[in-house]
């Protein structure tokens, strides 16, 4: 059912980075798309209005979801931190819900401090977690219900939010694969030993992970010292092999890697997309890292006023457990700033918020720019809409504001619109942003990736890369390519003579 093929069925997803327009686009989209249905069917003819009066008669206490926004946030389904998660507040419209035309919301605010804390402490009983695993059950839920009532009608599901892991969940089917019947569960002596390895000193974690090298150094050369859970898993299993090679970590997860390989292969001509490319839109905003930076700044002070400050301190003394587990909600940006005891006052608790959401928006642009050009979604229709002149008239002095609407509503919304309208017989003409240089090499990479080796880049300082993923992001990195002709030069002795500590360390 959730898998057929309509042309009146469509299922959008709206990715990019947080504060570029992502929620606004939602929003937009969907009271245009409500109006132009509307107008539609008033053109009808009289025979259509009267079944249709017939059938609002029968039903006029019922929500027909003729376009439903879904949240793909991992903060934004907490009921907490509305105003620090920069949630859309949906209460006035959730009172408006069974009213006819309304915009309906959902996985909004659903989750609750005290459900996620009763889960924490009763991870032995059947308590359900409500992790990436319950969210994509509960979409793929909504959109068969919402199939299932509006069957043969127009219906548009909007899938709106910054989190990638979120996003893939929703979109791909070979994404997040079932867990193992014999999967055994998390023990408390395993959450404490999980808790000892987080307070490791970096001392001892180098120390763990060069007595990992010594037993396996494939297994070291993958991993990066910090990361001491898995370095302390792989350990254990080295320890355990007694120098016997087929036992050894490096090997064990090689085989896997190999079965997961060829499984990949075998359904490779099988589509990887949750829905249709008939049914499927991708939507990816963007906007250039200056001028949506200076729309965070404007974004963060509004939310000052709006009380941000008072909202993250009461979380804090109300679940003071859950702020400092720095799970769930409590990741938000603002409650780790808040819950420092250093003697910073309030101006540089909000700067340190300012600049930890910029590090965000730049991390969020790069993971979903990657995603869109992976192979995954190579058959999704997908559309790249930049936003950068309408963050720019905002922060222009004085601001365009109407120039800015204007853009928006024409560049943006009016464009999106149509290319969730249009149809297209098959992936051949969709619209796509991906490149296929790099495509073609990020394909490569994903069949014949080599996570077991380890290299050093002599240009910059040495540094460690393991696997051939991070090496060829990082060869291919601007800072890479500017240190490689710096050095070229320098070596020539195109830029004069060098510092003797400078010589040295070539």
């Amino acid at each position: 059912m959730i898998l057929q093929n309509d042309k009146n069925r469509r299922v959008v997803f709206i990715l990019g980075s947080t504060g570029v327009g992502k929620t606004k686009v939602a929003e937009d989209i969907a009271v245009k798309i409500l109006m132009e249905s509307s107008f539609s069917e008033t053109t009808n003819s009289e025979t259509k209005k009267v079944k249709k009066k017939k059938s609002d008669d029968d039903d006029d206490d019922i929500d027909d979801q003729m376009v439903t926004i879904v949240n793909m946030d991992a903060l934004q389904v907490h009921e907490e931190l509305p105003i620090a998660t920069a949630r859309v507040l949906v209460e006035e419209k959730e009172k408006k819900k069974k009213t006819r035309g309304e915009v309906v919301h959902e996985l909004f605010g659903v989750v609750g401090i005290e459900e996620e804390e009763e889960t924490r402490t009763k991870k032995k009983t059947k308590t359900k977690k409500k992790d990436v695993r319950w969210f994509r059950a509960s979409f793929l839920e909504i959109v068969e219900k919402i199939w299932t009532k509006r069957h043969g009608k127009r219906s548009v599901v909007v899938c709106v939010g910054g989190t990638p892991y979120y996003a893939k969940a929703a979109m791909l089917k070979t994404f997040l694969p079932e867990r193992e019947a014999s999967m055994p569960d998390t023990s408390d002596d395993d959450d404490d030993d999980d808790d000892d390895v987080d307070k490791l000193s970096l001392e001892e974690r180098r120390a763990m992970h060069e007595r990992l090298r010594e037993l396996d150094p494939k297994a070291a050369a993958r991993l990066h010292p910090k990361d001491a859970r898995r370095v302390r898993r792989y350990l254990q299993i080295a320890e355990e092999a007694n120098g016997e090679e087929s036992l050894l970590p490096s090997t064990i997860f090689q085989r896997k890697k190999d079965k997961a390989n060829d499984d990949e292969r075998k359904q490779q001509n099988e589509q990887q997309l949750m829905f249709p490319p008939t049914v499927t839109r991708v939507i990816h905003v963007v906007a250039e890292n200056e001028a949506l930076e200076k729309t965070l700044e404007t974004r963060l002070e509004r939310m000052r006023h709006d009380g941000v400050e008072k909202e993250i301190k009461t979380f804090i003394e109300t679940y003071p457990t859950a702020a400092k587990s720095n799970t769930g909600v409590a990741q938000a940006i603002g409650v780790r700033e808040f819950l420092d005891e250093t003697d910073d006052d309030t101006e540089t608790r909000f700067e340190k918020m300012c600049a930890r959401t910029k590090r965000l928006a730049r991390r969020q642009r790069r993971q979903f720019a990657n995603m869109v050009e992976s192979s995954e979604f190579r058959s999704a229709p997908t559309i790249e809409i930049d936003a950068t002149k309408m963050h720019e008239m905002l922060a222009a002095s004085p601001p365009s504001s109407s120039k800015a609407n204007a853009f928006w509503e024409d560049e943006v919304v009016s464009r999106a619109v149509r290319f969730i309208t249009e149809e297209f017989v098959d992936d051949v003409n969709a619209p796509s942003t991906k490149k296929s240089t790099r495509r073609d090499v990020i394909v490569d990479l994903e069949e014949n990736n080599d996570a077991w080796i380890e290299r050093a880049c002599e240009a910059c300082g040495d540094r460690i890369f393991r696997g051939d993923r991070d090496w060829l992001a990082h060869t291919s990195s601007k800072r890479h390519k500017n240190r490689v002709r710096n050095l070229k030069k320098s070596r020539e002795g195109e830029r004069g003579s060098l510092h003797p500590n400078k010589i040295a360390a070539i």
